[in-house]
């Protein structure tokens, strides 16, 4: 089976693309003849492919005019498509499906729509009318969660197509290893929608109370267009001990030497990130953002779950922890409880056995 991939830009450095160049490897070594077809970028990922993975630029950031950029992707993947005979085409974010309407008209490849944020979320007008569409024409949508396939049934009548399957998280799972640290670890772009405005605030209350040891810190790793906003935010409330540390290649590692991990997201698709500090048996704390952490922690058994966007009670979360070691380590000892579910092994299993259907 030739399956191929059609994402914006592989060279990013997000979950997005961690997550399908995990999937793209797992079906290629399972004996899947695996391509990629990139709208942006020079090839070249940020997470390591299999040499027998083709990857397809199509350049088309080159292009000045968006219109131009748009019929030329369409040109270009039409003609990839019908050279190298595809049998999926596999749509990496509902927009990206409007470029696979002649492919799906003219039934030259079977079309997947791969959802990479939760129903309620349309970074773009194109991405509300690209849903609606693929709901109708569409061989099959994958939605990242049982909470979000129940989005879709509440609001389309002909949901037979769609179906969820887990992002696979990808460290291996640890021990809680060091419950005093006195570190505070998150993670992810900074940008409006992981709400690190949020998590500054919160921690303003922290830095504030003076029942709380002075050792706690809350370092936070990313990088993204509201670093500035942010760096402003901790200088005017002249906070102490919240540090921006930037992008780092080894998160594992990080998370490994903290005490905490905590989520203050807006809006959330599937959190990996979150998975990935429960792997490495982090207790937990995030708002209950639409739509994934719900499907994540168990609110009071390995973390907490707080109402979206307030700020005390985040705060307040934060701080029974930070007081609580015994807390921590039973929180800890059940981080791990269900992810198997979220095991690579597990996600291809399913992956495979929707592609069966074609």
């Amino acid at each position: 089976m030739k399956i191929c991939f059609l994402i914006a830009d592989i060279s990013g450095k997000g979950g997005t693309e961690r997550v399908t160049t995990m999937i793209a490897n797992g079906l290629s070594n399972r004996g899947k003849k695996v391509s990629i077809i990139t709208c942006k970028g020079d090839g070249r990922g940020s997470f390591d492919l299999e040499l027998e993975i083709d990857v397809y630029c199509l350049n088309s950031e080159r292009r000045r005019f968006s219109f131009d950029r748009k019929l030329s992707n369409i040109t270009k993947i039409w003609r990839l498509i019908k050279k190298n005979k595809f049998d999926v085409i596999i749509a990496v974010d509902v927009y990206l499906y409007l470029y696979l309407l002649p492919v799906q008209i003219t039934r030259i490849s079977k079309c997947i729509v791969w959802e990479h944020f939760n129903y309620y979320i349309a970074s773009m007008k194109s991405s509300r009318i690209a849903r609606r569409i693929a709901v109708k024409l569409a061989d099959k949508i994958v939605v990242l969660g049982k909470k979000d396939l129940e989005n879709y049934e509440r609001h389309f009548i002909n949901t037979d197509k769609i179906l969820y399957i887990y992002n696979p998280v990808a460290y291996r799972l640890n021990d809680y290893r060091n419950p005093d640290t006195y570190r505070i670890i998150t993670a992810g772009r900074l940008c409006k929608q992981k709400g690190f405005d949020f998590l500054i605030k919160a921690w303003k209350i922290i830095e504030e109370d003076k029942d709380i040891d002075k050792r706690w810190r809350l370092d936070i790793y990313g990088e993204g267009e509201e670093k500035e906003h942010l760096e402003g935010l901790i200088v005017k409330n002249k906070l102490n001990r919240i540090y921006l540390k930037g992008y780092t290649n080894n998160l594992e590692e990080e998370m490994i030497n903290s005490s905490l991990f905590v989520l203050s997201s807006r809006y959330e698709g599937f959190v990996l990130v979150l998975l990935e500090a429960q792997a490495k048996g982090l207790p937990c704390i995030s708002f209950n953002c639409k739509e994934g952490p719900a499907e994540i922690i168990d609110d009071g058994v390995n973390g907490f779950l707080d109402n979206e966007e307030d700020v005390e009670a985040l705060a307040e979360k934060m701080k029974i922890l930070m007081n609580s070691r015994e807390l921590r380590v039973n929180f800890a000892k059940k981080a791990q409880k269900d992810l198997q579910r979220f095991a690579l092994e597990s996600v291809l299993d399913s992956w495979e056995m929707l592609l069966r259907d074609f």
